[in-house]
């Protein structure tokens, strides 16, 4: 995959060294683009249509090991813990989201949808669909209806080894089932950031209860599960 920057960015950053720094290029990349979201939100000023815009800067997983460092986050893109599934979420609405306020609310990126058929005045359809409008948070109105938040990652990443699994989020606590050998992990995202206290075995109840759930989840959106490969004929 490219590693891309205008040539004056390159330079800028060829020299920059320290922990973390694996890539330069990545440093380059990260002003050029902020670069080009400026000019983006510059234009919408001079057209007086950032009232009418709700713009949303996101990513669709976390950082790339060979080049970025998540750290106090474990691990990176490609696995279920805050390194791989832990990204931002930056909003800009004028006067319709306050300048300045967070929330601490996780949601995830099936939420946009949703979201945006609201903005635009528009209904859902009839079939069903994982995310929620996460208005209510936008405009700090009212809290989502959803307990839990569901991940699910049946394949091997082609950049770096991992296990393949689901998690599930419910308030404060994380569980991880690895699907090769059903083992549960359970963080408090509360106390432990990183996800280095396994408190399964000193929670049982709770992850039990949590795993039941993503169980469920899994049926329930009929998601594909990793399955061995066939054995090879004989010859």
């Amino acid at each position: 995959w490219p590693m891309q920057a205008p040539e004056p960015l390159l330079k800028k950053y060829a020299d920059r060294k320290g922990p973390g720094l694996n890539d330069t290029r990545y440093g380059a990349m990260i002003e050029a683009m902020d670069l080009a979201i400026g000019r983006l939100l510059e234009a919408l000023d001079e057209m007086n249509l950032a009232d009418a815009t709700l713009v949303i800067f996101t990513s669709d997983n976390g950082g790339f090991a060979g080049v970025s460092d998540c750290r106090p986050l474990r691990e990176s893109k490609g696995h279920l813990y805050e390194g791989g599934i832990r990204v931002p979420l930056i909003v800009r609405w004028p006067g319709k989201v306050k300048a300045g306020t967070t929330s601490s609310t996780p949601v995830i990126s099936m939420d946009f949808y949703p979201t945006f058929l609201e903005v635009a005045g528009l209904k859902l359809g009839k079939k069903p669909i994982d995310g929620e409008s996460i208005i209510p948070l936008l405009r700090q109105t009212g809290k989502l209806q959803r307990e839990e938040i569901y991940f699910h990652f049946p394949n091997y990443a082609w950049h770096m080894d991992n296990r393949l699994g689901g998690a599930v989020r419910s308030d404060n606590w994380k569980l991880i089932r690895n699907y090769d050998d059903d083992s549960l992990e359970l963080y408090d995202m509360s106390k432990d950031l990183s996800e280095k206290n396994n408190l399964a075995a000193k929670r049982p109840k709770i992850a039990t209860r949590l795993n039941r759930g993503l169980t469920h989840w899994l049926k329930e959106t009929n998601a594909p599960m990793p399955r061995p490969p066939k054995a090879l004929p004989k010859k």
